[in-house]
């Protein structure tokens, strides 16, 4: 069977998406332009997401209340220099 057919018997159809973000614990995987298929798959509605993605990792409060006890720093100065850093003794390094 080819794509075509497949593609039918599914009942595909194609979203036109901007971004599409999936927001877990680990962080935020952003996709931008992507192409997002929908699919009726008996009865249960899938999506299918394609294309380029960036991850951007969560901030740990502990790790930030880390810092902030190593450098007397305000919160967001902590989670700016570790967003920046992406290393918490380099934060604390930049920050002393």
């Amino acid at each position: 069977m080819d794509m075509r057919a497949l593609a039918k018997q599914l009942k595909t159809k194609e979203i036109s998406a901007r971004r599409v973000i999936f927001e877990t614990e680990e962080g935020d995987w952003i996709f931008e332009n992507p192409k997002v298929i929908e699919a009726n798959m008996m009865g249960q509605i899938v999506f299918q997401v394609f294309g380029k993605y960036e991850l951007l990792e969560s901030v740990k409060d502990e790790d930030l209340t880390l810092i902030m006890e190593k450098t007397n720093c305000t919160k967001e100065q902590a989670k700016t220099a570790l967003e920046e850093t992406k290393d918490i003794a380099e934060a604390i390094i930049k920050l002393s």
